[in-house]
């Protein structure tokens, strides 16, 4: 399976998602869309939900 490469210079700003399957660059955009249910959750993978989640929750038990 060969991963899909886009350039990010036009998508700022963005999240780097150090995941356990590897580094990720998402749009802030596409993150605030998955929140307000304008995209599906799916488009994010599972090990970048699971950083996503992790770090949230540190933040609000801190």
């Amino acid at each position: 399976m060969a991963a899909e490469i886009h350039d990010l210079a036009d998508q700022r700003p963005h999240l780097v998602i150090v995941a356990d399957d590897g580094v990720h660059v998402v749009p802030h955009a596409l993150v605030r869309e998955v929140i307000v249910g304008d995209k599906s959750s799916s488009i994010l993978t599972e090990p970048v939900l699971r950083r996503i989640i992790e770090e949230w929750t540190e933040r609000v038990t801190a």
